[in-house]
């Protein structure tokens, strides 16, 4: 692991390739894991299943920003200023009260599962609640890589948990392992991700000085954990599956099933908009410790990229959800189709979501990202009450989808407040006119076939006709062109021609780019 210079743009593209091939693969594994189960479980056994996983992720999820996300906080902070000593006292500080966390955490965790959950589904939570060490225990090497602005080793530990994960599922398929089989298949995962991540990086980290923690930075990053873990709790209310508990109090167990599909086909859609979202974020926070004028320019650019990639694909996951129902999930979850048209929907403002978060953290201003979580969270906690009794996974959808539309635009709100930087409106138009031509030609193709066909011919009608509309729209600027073209230059060369012939027809005014570069000397300076 090197310790790597260079523009802002090379390094977000770097990571962005990286988070593309753990992405992809991880979408192509878990969609087709996570339909599998759902088919071989029903929607009974999935119900019951998505009741225990989802405090088990809630917990996994919170130990990626308290003692995690100090310490990509602190070790950027300090590897910008130079200080790797000091960065390398933050990394051991943290990892080993994030182990002594994961110990008390599942302890606590099978005191309860344990006499509370009936013994035909015992095992199962037993083991997902074992699965709580490795996932809590994956994070703090994984930010650690990203303090050093280098995704690909989070990556090449990803793929291992990925691969592992997928054929422990085949293998519980085929032999019938049920449930337990299920839940076994995501402790073994995540304990190899976690390996791969951490022996790694403790190796490289042996190579730099270790210099002492000080006792006041000890209790800063004590305080940030604290509104850390605080900011997670509400955020699972608000950006989770917290609807979840309701729907288990409220409503029949398909219910349960029905929502985790769809918020489950919501939580890939938006994949693609985090792995930009995540590598910006990377180099956003690392930028802000350097130079906080430079954030505007890069805030500018990757919400246009996020807009350009989020909207057409929720849009079009909604208008062929009933037929992609149908084909993948069979017809015993046809009535998961209204809340899986919600979901996608109201999904498209989660994929502007990362940017503000990072901005609040990077600036240290937790307590004002607290108060955006904390109004969030009681909009979302009501609109839950009063629709889920009444409409079950219909009513956890709409209540999710609005009140997570409301806390992002409070959350870019309260950003702009710190930073100074506009949001590119122009841009935003022409990509939601482009993606509104899109629809009516996917809806016009696809209504009368049958669902396989519709589902085809609505994608391959519709992707085109995206692409013609961004280009006859000017979309992009001409500009975009050298930035984009970072990523092509980094494919395989066959993958590199076709990426590079679809950059040149969606940007119509490249040569113009291509011929400033030429005059200042080389694109790689455009940022």
């Amino acid at each position: 692991m090197k310790m790597k210079t260079g523009s802002t743009s090379r390094k977000i593209l770097h990571n962005s390739l990286w988070y593309g091939l753990e992405t992809i693969l991880d979408m192509l594994v878990f969609m087709a894991a996570s339909i599998a189960v759902a088919r071989y479980l029903g929607p009974e056994k999935l119900g019951y299943f998505s009741a225990i996983n989802f405090p088990v992720m809630l917990i996994c999820g919170a130990s990626g920003t308290g003692l995690a996300l100090a310490t990509r906080k602190y070790m950027t902070d300090f590897l910008g200023v130079g200080q790797v000593g000091a960065a390398r006292a933050v990394y051991e500080f943290n990892y080993k009260y994030q182990l002594l966390g994961a110990l008390v955490i599942t302890a606590i965790g099978l005191a309860i599962v344990w006499p509370l959950v009936g013994h035909a589904n015992r095992l199962m939570a037993v083991l997902m609640v074992l699965s709580i060490i490795p996932g809590m225990m994956s994070w703090v090497p994984a930010q650690a890589n990203l303090a050093f602005e280098d995704a690909s080793k989070n990556t090449i530990s990803a793929l291992g948990y990925v691969f592992s994960y997928g054929i422990l599922i085949v293998l519980t398929i085929r032999f019938k392992w049920d449930l337990p089989g299920v839940a076994a298949s995501f402790l073994i995962a995540r304990t190899i991700e976690t390996v791969m991540r951490t022996v790694p990086l403790n190796r490289f980290l042996k190579t730099l000085p270790l210099e002492p923690l000080p006792d006041e930075l000890a209790g800063r990053i004590r305080r940030f954990c604290l509104q850390a873990i605080a900011i997670q709790v509400l955020i699972s209310v608000v950006w989770s599956r917290s609807e979840i508990f309701f729907l288990t109090a409220f409503s029949d167990i398909k219910q349960v099933a029905f929502y985790s599909v769809s918020a489950g086909l919501a939580d890939r859609l938006l994949i693609f908009p985090k792995v930009f979202g995540s590598a910006t974020g990377a180099s956003l926070m690392a930028e802000s410790a350097r130079d906080r004028f430079r954030v505007g320019s890069i805030v500018n650019n990757a919400f246009r990229y996020l807009g350009l990639i989020a909207l057409p694909v929720h849009v079009g996951a909604a208008l062929l959800a009933r037929q992609a129902v149908w084909v993948v999930y069979g017809e015993k979850y046809m009535p998961a189709v209204p809340v899986m048209i919600i979901a996608a929907i109201t999904a498209i403002p989660r994929a502007f979501q990362d940017m503000p978060d990072t901005l609040m953290r990077s600036a240290d201003r937790q307590w004002d990202l607290l108060r955006c979580l904390i109004y969030t969270g009681i909009l979302n906690m009501a609109l839950d009450f009063a629709l889920i009794p009444r409409y079950g996974a219909i009513g956890a959808a709409i209540g999710n989808g609005v009140g997570q539309t409301f806390g992002v635009v409070l959350l870019w709100y309260t950003a702009r407040k710190i930073y100074e930087f506009t949001l590119p409106w122009r841009s935003m138009v022409r990509i939601g006119l482009a993606t509104a031509v899109m629809a009516a030609v996917t809806f016009a193709v696809a209504r009368s076939l049958s669902p396989a066909w519709a589902l085809a011919a609505g994608v391959a009608a519709g992707a085109p006709t995206y692409m013609w509309m961004v280009r006859l729209l000017h979309a992009l600027e001409p500009l975009d062109y050298l930035r984009l073209k970072m990523v092509g230059d980094r494919l395989p060369s066959p993958l590199r021609r076709g990426f590079d012939g679809a950059l040149q027809f969606l940007v119509p005014g490249y040569r113009h780019a291509e011929a400033a570069a030429a005059a200042v000397g080389s694109s790689t300076k455009v940022v």
